[in-house]
Parts: C-alpha cells; sequence; structure tokens
C-alpha cells in the first residue's frame, strides 16, 4: 500500500446522488414535505411556492458565506422558510419536514460501479480510510445510505459539511481528516470528483488529489490532479500495485 490513508468524497464519487435533475429531485422534495404543512397555514402554498422559497433561501446562504465556507443549515433554512409562511415549528415538524423533503432523493440514489470492491481492498491492506463530504443535508441521511449500499463498515471516519460546520476547500476540514486519520499530508490521497473541493483543497495542505472525471462537471480550475480516473477500479493500480 502506497499511501497510510485514504480519503474520499461521497456524492458522484462513490454514491450517485443525481439520477435526476436536482431541480426535479427539489421539487419532488417539496411536495413530499408540503403534505406536512397542509392546514397549518391560511395560504395555499403549492410544491412550485415552496420550491423557489428553497432555492432562493439556500442560494442567498452560500452567497453569504462563499468567502467563509460555513456550511447551510438546512434546518434554520427550513424554520425561516415556515416561518415567513406564518407556520411555527412545534412537535418536531422541521425535523419532519426536513426527513420528508429528502426521501425523492434518497430513494433514486445508486452506488457507483467498483465502490465496494476498491474500499474492500483499501480495508484489507491496512489502510486508514476517511470520507470528506459536503453536504447540506444532516449527516445521519448519509451515514444510513452507506449502511444501506454496505459500505460504512470500511471507514474509520467520516466527515460531512452539515456536522463540522464549514465546507472544503477549507483548510480546516482537511486538516482534521489528517488528525483522525494519524497521518502526515504526504502519506495520505485524496479521491474525489471535484477539482477545487477535492484536488486543489487537499493539495493546498499537502495531500495529493486524484480527480475521478464525472461528465457535465466543470474541470476548467487551473488546478493539476496527481492522477486523473475514469473508473473507481483504476484506483487498483494507483494505490495497491
Amino acid at each position: 500500500m502506497k499511501f497510510k490513508a485514504v480519503l474520499f468524497d461521497l456524492g458522484s464519487t462513490l454514491i450517485n446522488y443525481d439520477n435526476n435533475s436536482w431541480d426535479e429531485l427539489g421539487r419532488l422534495g417539496c411536495a413530499s414535505a408540503g403534505k406536512l404543512i397542509t392546514g397549518l397555514t391560511s395560504e395555499s402554498i403549492s410544491p412550485e411556492r415552496l420550491w423557489e422559497d428553497f432555492h432562493y433561501a439556500v442560494d442567498l446562504m452560500f452567497e453569504n458565506h462563499s468567502d467563509d465556507l460555513k456550511e447551510i443549515d438546512l434546518y434554520e433554512v427550513t424554520t425561516k422558510i415556515l416561518a415567513n409562511l406564518g407556520i411555527v415549528s412545534q412537535d418536531g415538524l422541521i425535523t419532519r419536514f426536513v426527513d420528508a423533503y429528502y426521501q425523492p432523493i434518497t430513494t433514486q440514489i445508486t452506488l457507483l460501479p467498483g465502490a465496494s470492491d476498491i474500499l474492500k481492498k483499501l480495508h484489507e491492506s491496512g489502510a486508514k480510510i476517511g470520507l470528506v463530504s459536503n453536504t447540506v443535508f444532516p449527516a445521519k441521511f448519509h451515514r444510513a445510505e452507506m449502511t444501506r449500499f454496505g459500505i460504512l463498515p470500511y471507514f474509520d471516519f467520516t466527515i460531512f459539511s452539515s456536522e463540522i460546520g464549514f465546507r472544503k476547500p477549507k483548510t480546516d476540514i482537511y486538516l482534521k481528516a489528517l488528525e483522525l486519520a494519524n497521518a502526515k499530508p504526504d502519506e495520505t490521497i485524496f479521491v474525489g470528483d471535484r477539482l477545487v473541493e477535492d484536488v486543489g483543497g487537499p493539495q493546498s495542505v499537502g495531500i495529493k488529489g486524484i480527480l475521478k472525471i464525472t461528465d457535465g462537471r466543470d474541470y476548467s480550475a487551473p488546478v493539476t490532479p496527481y492522477k486523473t480516473i475514469h473508473e473507481l477500479s483504476e484506483l487498483d493500480s494507483i494505490l495497491l500495485a
């Protein structure tokens, strides 16, 4: 094994989350969650209106935190949106709303080919395996999905931006991963599908980055990966040969 620790991104690297467009998934999520607020407001709230409110609120928070890379609190966003509609959170409504919103997303995800195989081989090699993933959704959702696909046991630790409070490519998130892996930067490699977050960010602290090409992704950033792959099976020759 060439590296002491291997860090992975999640979405589009190990699990495909966008088998449908995010716009369509957002609308489906709002249709699912919207049923919970029927009758709680005098307004007639269509899934389309709810999605527009969500889209605007999330985009605004991303814009406000583009410099400090603070992660969005989806529960906070939901509380504000429902409050604007005259709905006060009670009896766990916000949690149930977010759970319902996420259902159409999690039901359509798929494990990428080769994910289980490479994780199993890395685990058997004795490497520390970590996950460093950006997400606005509660970490419990993703750990449940990883359990569902049988890959969570291969990981020594998981870091989700929604849990730690800030996003890649903030330097602190990679330093936290190195701490949990008990590894030095030159002993560690990062595998992900985004140039800035999964290659440029790790390489800024001395971690080599492997770019997994995903169709439709923007790769125009002036960042040079250590290696580039199209399939996870290609990691065999890079990491284990």
